[in-house]
This record gives structure tokens, C-alpha cells and sequence, in this order.
């Protein structure tokens, strides 16, 4: 609600919500004017995600899919969000991750990505959590890192998360110096 708040995406502007679940910011994201797009790997979240945006009238595009196949074209949207998919990736598929969102958003288009922060010691949530340092270095070859921040959710559990403002390079960042 913040990124919607500052501007962070123009009204009208394609939006996807990688692991949208039963459809809650894929909801919100309609209801503010946004073409909204979901995409989440149990065909049961999406046909929930489906009756609860017909019971409000509101216009998605829920899909089933693998977040590391993406069904949609190349440069077709204009941001993303991801609440909670990206940490339940292998280590080893966070890049491609970051490859394949990369693929479908537009170069400069905004990435809002929240995830349980390893600072969060409480059982609730993945029972690994992944550092700054660990997400940086799966997304920073394809996206730029704005702005991170650590946070409490406003969910009923909760949760410490980190959340990041990320923006989609319009090409592979260099490797990195090691000294």
C-alpha cells in the first residue's frame, strides 16, 4: 500500500504479484486502477484468487505458473511485487529468479520485494532466513538496489521482514571486483 501511496507505479501501469496466493495485492492492486497480474504455482490459490476477484467485479489476470517460467512475454509489465515467494526458492534458483523477472518486466520498471528477515526469531515463517547479503547477491546482476529496510508486518503474525525497493537494470550489471 505504501509503493501504491508513493507513486512508485503509474495508475494503469501492469503490475504482477509473483506468488499472489488467494490474490489479496493482486485485489488491492485492481481496485487502485492497475492492470493487475497473479501468478502462483498452486492451481488452488489462483481458482480462490479467481472467485474472490468475480465476487468483487475486479479485472485480473490470475495464472498458474512456475515463478521461474513466467507466462508472460518479454518486457510485458510494468512492476512487480513478491511477498513471501522469493525466500522459498532454493538457493541454488534465486538467480534464476531474478533472470526470469527480469525477462518479463520492462528496463526501469519498479520491484517491491518483502521477505522474513533473518533477524525474525520467532518460529513462524520459512525456517531459513535469508540475509541482505544473500538476496543482493541473487538480484543485484539484474536489478538495482534502491532501498532496503527492515520492518515489522502488519499481518497477524507479525513478522520481521526485510523489504526492498528494487529497480530492473536495463542490462547485466558487471561482476564484481573481488579483491
Amino acid at each position: 500500500m505504501e509503493a501504491v501511496r508513493a507513486g512508485r507505479w503509474p495508475r494503469g501501469a501492469a503490475l504482477l504479484d509473483v506468488g499472489c496466493g488467494a490474490g489479496s495485492n493482486v485485489l488491492y492492486l485492481a481496485r487502485q486502477g492497475y492492470r493487475a497480474h497473479g501468478v502462483d504455482l498452486a492451481p488452488g490459490a489462483i481458482a480462490a484468487a479467481r472467485a474472490r476477484a468475480v465476487a468483487a467485479g475486479l479485472p485480473v489476470d490470475l495464472r498458474a505458473g512456475d515463478a521461474l517460467a513466467l507466462p508472460y512475454p518479454a518486457g510485458s509489465l510494468d512492476g512487480a511485487i513478491d511477498n513471501g515467494c522469493f525466500h522459498t526458492l532454493p538457493a541454488g534458483r534465486r538467480r534464476e529468479y531474478a533472470d526470469e523477472l527480469a525477462r518479463v518486466l520492462r528496463p526501469g520498471a519498479m520491484f517491491l520485494l518483502a521477505w522474513v528477515a533473518r533477524e525474525e526469531r520467532r518460529p513462524r515463517g520459512p525456517p531459513y532466513r535469508l540475509s541482505v547479503e544473500e538476496v543482493a547477491d541473487a538480484l543485484e546482476h539484474r536489478f538495482l538496489v534502491h532501498r532496503i529496510e527492515l520492518r515489522t508486518s502488519s499481518g497477524r503474525w507479525g513478522l520481521v521482514l526485510d523489504v526492498a525497493l528494487l529497480e530492473r537494470r536495463t542490462g547485466v550489471q558487471p561482476p564484481r571486483f573481488h579483491y
